[in-house]
């Protein structure tokens, strides 16, 4: 008999075996019993041998200890087999069923594996794209960010230009009014070296100086004599330098002329300036004689030359002592002296 089946065969024999051997060991008593009983030296009784029914009765522990144990070893061998089939499934290795519910478990164990492999997968495609939608967010906020600050910077300069467009209005628009005061008293110019000056809408032309809309406005001009010197005032009515805000400023400008060739330059005329009290009381009077170093009265190489005069002619203070405004308005008069020309 070969080792293996000898070892199955007393794996299979092991309560018969027992069995035999107990009987043997029963008929070994009996023979021992009679021997002992024959010679009359001992008591039979006292001897304690177990009985048929104790014999039967151990013999069939054993049978089912035998067959527990074979059931243990069965269950175990079935447990180890499927341990190597879930090894082998997770190897990627070939495995051999050992029954039918065991190839269920690794097609079921097949099917689980492949469904979780399939959802990475699209879990992965998922994150891929979740990715790719995320950088071009990115990119699309930061076109955003950068299309806001070229607007703000656009708005900014447009604002700029708005308002250097608004101040050269406001400039031109004074510049215009200026020049539609002169042309409107261009009738009025005098050609014997006297201007009176009349100056209406006071309240309003005081208001425009403080507020600073228009600080300063020319008088007509005027002229020595037809073919003289041509000349103009120029009045601040809320002062101007150290007369700034508390007297009247009154300047001399010497204008280019058509016969300035034929004229003696530097201008040396004295001139006077006097702020005319409307119930003749008390006129404001000041004089002053051209510096002929300055070149205010030089000969003119534009349109004007820098005005000269008084900048603190008469008190702001004094306007309501006395009438020199009334009916919203101004008179000054201007004397240039043309005795020696």
């Amino acid at each position: 008999m070969k080792p293996q089946e000898r070892r199955i065969h007393e794996e299979s024999a092991s309560a018969a075996h027992m069995m035999l051997l107990f009987q043997s060991v029963m008929q070994l008593f009996s023979v021992v019993g009679r021997t002992l009983q024959g010679s009359n030296r001992v008591n039979v009784r006292e001897l304690n041998l177990p009985s048929q029914e104790e014999l039967e009765r151990c013999v069939k522990q054993v049978e089912n200890a035998l067959k527990e144990n074979k059931e243990l070893k069965s269950k175990l061998l079935q447990q180890e087999n499927r341990i190597r089939q879930l090894e082998g499934a997770r190897q990627g290795e070939p495995v051999i069923a050992g029954s039918a519910s065991g190839q269920e478990s690794t097609r079921e164990l097949s099917r689980r594996i492949d469904n979780e492999e399939a959802k990475t997968a699209d879990l992965e495609v998922l994150i891929v794209e979740g990715n790719r939608q995320n950088e071009d967010l990115q990119r699309q906020v930061a076109t955003l960010a950068r299309g806001q600050e070229s607007s703000k910077e656009t708005i900014n300069r447009l604002q700029r230009q708005f308002e250097s467009v608004s101040h050269s209005l406001a400039l031109r628009n004074v510049t215009l009014s200026d020049l539609e005061e002169y042309v409107r008293q261009q009738d009025v110019s005098s050609h014997d070296g006297i201007l009176l000056w009349k100056i209406s809408d006071f309240t309003r032309r005081r208001q425009d100086a403080l507020s600073g809309n228009q600080v300063s406005f020319y008088s007509p001009c005027f002229f020595t004599s037809r073919y003289g010197y041509k000349m103009c005032a120029r009045i601040y009515l809320n002062g101007d330098g150290i007369g700034k805000g508390t007297h009247i400023s009154i300047f001399f400008v010497v204008m280019r002329g058509q016969y300035d060739a034929l004229l003696r330059w530097p201008f040396r005329q004295k001139v006077t300036f006097m702020l005319l009290d409307q119930d003749n009381v008390e006129h404001v009077i000041d004089a002053f004689r051209p510096d002929p170093s300055s070149s205010s009265f030089q000969r003119p190489r534009r349109e004007t030359n820098i005005a000269s005069g008084c900048p603190t002619f008469c008190p702001l203070s004094e306007l309501n002592n006395h009438a020199y405004v009334r009916d919203d308005t101004m008179f000054l008069k201007i004397i240039v002296d043309t005795t020696d020309l």
